[in-house]
């Protein structure tokens, strides 16, 4: 479960990486109420990628033009998603933005330090001077600060990212993180850093384990998928538990065919449940990918932690839902299903085509 950036920033603020002095907004007329000093940016708290692209980050200068504001955005829904929070913010200039993060990579069973010189909205440059480093036994500032030297930091820059990744492993650890990222880090002149935008992946079952997060339950979507549909003509459709993952596939595709529409369809995106949830509900989101005539390709890019592929597979080779269909004593699917998890899974039926990375996603997916 993805928390919303402000939900973040709670989190960093108690192991002590700066962020700057902020306050939620849940209706226009708590904006008469902020105590922070003009200019500020309003944010819109959604889990969507790139909410600057999609107007969802506005600076404002006044009080009124932040009245303007506060209602435009409670009324922008971004990649189908409206917010219920906005989050106001003293404005800050910094000399650089970087990404840090940390993740649990399932390849190597170790979590994994990430750092790019370019952070921010432009992925392929974030992902082009991606770093990595992997935490054998246990976390050391200096493993952080040899990742620093490698996106080209030096002096007191070196440091200040080093002990932001100390706190960040910290949180990791102590709530059962999946995922913790800062994009972007604001790095400024004198070598001090500060939080401009955070993301973190709750491990739902860690959920009895820390119960101060029971909080943030509240953000976990009932029903069975999100539909974000960006090209009806598309022949592609992605199914993910991850937000930012589909999004990367949907660009990297993009990139690879060198086109100006959006090469997919659409992306369902799951929310963490069960396997007993997605035995019951996951009909729903066969049968209407099944009905869009227009889609070839279904690209499975899941965790497959909750079960959610077993489960699909298992559907498409046992019931034979709309769809399906049997040549020569055959099974055949349309559309073609193409699969990459990060969780093992209990069988690998030949009807699909597995995939072991994002790459060979990427090239079946335009092949």
């Amino acid at each position: 479960m993805d928390l919303l950036e402000y939900q973040a920033k709670e989190l960093f603020a108690q192991v002590g990486i700066p962020v700057l002095p902020s306050q939620t907004i849940c209706h226009p007329g708590e904006v008469k109420n902020l105590h922070l000093p003009y200019p500020i940016v309003i944010k819109s708290q959604v889990l969507a990628s790139g909410r600057t692209q999609f107007g969802g980050v506005r600076f404002v200068e006044n009080t009124i033009d932040a009245i303007a504001v506060v209602r435009t955005l409670f009324n922008l829904a971004i990649e189908g998603e409206y917010p219920q929070v906005l989050l106001a913010e003293s404005h800050c200039r910094v000399d650089r933005e970087l990404f840090v993060g940390i993740m649990w990579d399932n390849t190597i069973a170790k979590p994994l330090l990430l750092a790019s010189s370019c952070g921010g909205v432009e992925m392929d440059s974030l992902l082009a001077s991606l770093e990595t480093y992997p935490i054998e036994d246990s976390f050391s500032p200096f493993q952080a600060k040899i990742l620093a030297k490698k996106i080209g930091l030096k002096g007191k820059a070196i440091a200040s990212v080093a002990d932001v990744f100390a706190k960040m492993y910290q949180l990791f650890v102590t709530y059962d993180l999946d995922i913790i990222e800062i994009n972007p880090l604001g790095l400024k002149e004198n070598g001090e850093v500060v939080a401009l935008d955070g993301k973190i992946r709750l491990n739902s079952y860690a959920f009895k384990r820390h119960p101060e997060l029971h909080k943030y339950l509240r953000n976990l979507h009932d029903s069975p998928y999100q539909a974000f549909t960006l090209n009806p003509e598309a022949r592609v459709a992605i199914i993910s538990d991850s937000r930012d993952e589909a999004i990367m596939v949907c660009n990297l595709i993009q990139l690879e065919q060198k086109s100006n529409n959006p090469p997919i369809h659409t992306i369902y995106l799951l929310p963490l449940k069960t396997t007993d949830y997605w035995q019951e509900n996951i009909n729903s989101l066969i049968n209407q990918i099944m009905t869009q005539q227009e889609v070839k390709k279904v690209l499975v890019v899941h965790s497959n932690r909750d079960g959610f592929v077993d489960i699909l597979t298992q559907m498409l080779v046992e019931e034979k839902p709309v769809g399906y269909s049997t040549t020569k004593g055959e099974q055949n699917f349309s559309p073609s299903w193409i699969i990459r998890t990060l969780y093992p899974t209990a069988s690998k039926a030949d009807q699909f085509y597995w995939c072991d990375s994002l790459q060979q996603v990427i090239q079946l997916a335009k092949g």
